[in-house]
């Protein structure tokens, strides 16, 4: 760089939460960003001597960290969120989505939870886009994509086959046509999608083969004979494309896999939930490299236990994730880095479990390593993508001004976040969308999803719940 830097902008903090390294905590610090790049981190001091006549962006009250990452959720949520309370979400949800979702109720729940992405300071993310994908057509993964890339931030739409045995059945809604599916006719549309879609956008959008399960069936604790087609279509597809893959598994799916086809276990692939998986499973995914991405507040963790403490343990890298904003959560990442972290105590009775820096990692650098980001975002370092966020620390919450680490995940939340820049583009100030029709966004959301559940048939699911009040359950 010149001596006069006018096309470098310094970030002057507060704080600066690295993640890099040598997990660096500067206070206070400041970030020097080129273009879409990091291009030195450092005292205020420094920086400023070394790229004199550089614009200014004062945090000086707020802690910079890097851009959160989101590792699982799920397109369609957004518009489903508290539908259907303490009844079977699942089932409304693919009624919705695969029978009377039209290309409007994805456009609109892309923008929607773009926008909440925004709010909460989660830079990149990954979706499936259903509860489990919808794959009969690639224009409803690129609907889906179309609000993050508009509104500029970094995100991944994960398509590939459905749960269960083909053939799946989706609805036309446009023309009323009913469409078979089958396993072929899947990874054929999810390879159009790829097409479509990764790298597009300064390469901001990518595509993955998401299947729904990593082995869709189960019979006798052994994969069967579609599951084992199906893990050898996904890979050759994966392959092909040279793309990440991306699913669900639990209880027993490492197992089959491993028996049956291992060649599906590599550092490439990253497993929502892993809800109820043994030991043994765990030592699977250890030597094999298999990320896992694990939702605190999910169904999934209700139901059965993710043994997060023993993966970290074993060497897996675990993220931490919000499987999308329903049926009874959000996409506030860091309020949800501390239930985490809070479960696992309560589970053992250990409050030395879980760190703060190691809770700051699973939603950053660890997340960015599971979906294969890990070389362009997740840390505050040069050459890195500059993808960073700022909280504000001047509230009775976050003082006294001591260990930021702690004061971000045991207080902090995504409601503190007033600055968020994506490939060195402020997308928010000051907590100001000044640039984005925030009123359209949210009321082309509503139109839609009345308008899908009025097609559904479905009205009654925003009536009040029976035994809402004064009960123990629903």
């Amino acid at each position: 760089m010149s001596a006069q830097s006018p096309d470098t902008t310094l970030i002057v903090g507060g704080g600066v939460v690295t993640v890099d390294r040598e997990r660096r905590v500067l206070d206070p610090g400041a970030i020097a960003v080129h273009a879409d790049r990091i291009i030195a981190v450092g005292t205020p001091d420094e920086l400023r001597h070394q790229f004199p006549g550089s614009a200014i962006i004062d945090l000086q009250d707020h802690i910079l960290m890097p851009g959160l990452v989101d590792s699982h959720g799920h397109a369609g949520h957004g518009m489903t969120k508290a539908l259907d309370d303490g009844n079977d979400w699942l089932d409304l949800v693919a009624q919705l989505y695969f029978h009377a979702s039209d290309d409007e109720f994805w456009r609109a729940e892309s923008y929607l939870s773009a926008l909440e992405h925004l709010e909460f300071g989660v830079t990149t993310s990954l979706s499936m886009t259903g509860s489990m994908p919808r794959v009969d057509d690639a224009r409803y993964a690129v609907l889906a994509a179309s609000g993050y890339a508009a509104l500029g931030l970094r995100h991944i739409v994960a398509l590939g086959p459905a749960i269960g045995p083909p053939p799946w059945s989706y609805t036309n809604v446009a023309n009323g046509q009913q469409i078979e599916v089958s396993l072929d006719d899947a990874l054929e549309t999810t390879a159009h999608a790829i097409d479509l879609l990764h790298g597009t956008y300064d390469g901001r959008i990518s595509c993955y083969v998401g299947p729904s399960g990593l082995v869709n069936e189960i019979a006798d604790g052994k994969a069967t004979d579609y599951s084992v087609a199906q893990m050898k279509g996904v890979l050759q597809l994966a392959d092909d494309k040279q793309v990440n893959i991306h699913s669900h598994a639990y209880g027993g799916h490492l197992q089959a896999a491993a028996d049956a086809y291992p060649d599906i276990l590599s550092p490439r692939l990253c497993l929502a939930h892993c809800a109820g998986i043994s030991l043994d499973e765990v030592r699977i995914m250890a030597e094999t490299g298999v990320s896992a991405s694990h939702g605190p507040l999910t169904n999934a963790f209700v139901r059965a236990r993710f043994p997060v403490t023993e993966a970290l343990d074993a060497g897996v890298n675990v993220a931490i994730s919000t499987d999308g904003s329903g049926p009874d959560r959000s996409f506030d990442l860091l309020s949800q880095g501390r239930i985490a972290s809070q479960l696992q105590r309560a589970h053992f009775a250990d409050t030395s479990i879980m760190p703060a820096g190691k809770i700051l990692e699973m939603m950053t650098i660890d997340a960015a390593r599971a979906i294969g980001l890990e070389d362009e975002v997740g840390s505050i370092e040069v050459g890195k993508k500059a993808d960073i966020i700022a909280l504000n620390l001047r509230s009775a919450r976050m003082y006294p001004r001591l260990m930021l680490p702690q004061r971000l995940v045991y207080v902090g939340s995504g409601l503190d976040v007033e600055f968020v820049m994506v490939d060195g583009k402020v997308l928010m100030e000051n907590r100001d969308f000044s640039s984005i029709d925030v009123d359209s966004i949210l009321d082309d959301a509503q139109t839609a999803v009345m308008a899908t559940l009025e097609r559904a048939g479905r009205m009654d699911v925003i009536k009040e719940p029976e035994n809402m009040w004064r009960k123990v359950r629903y």
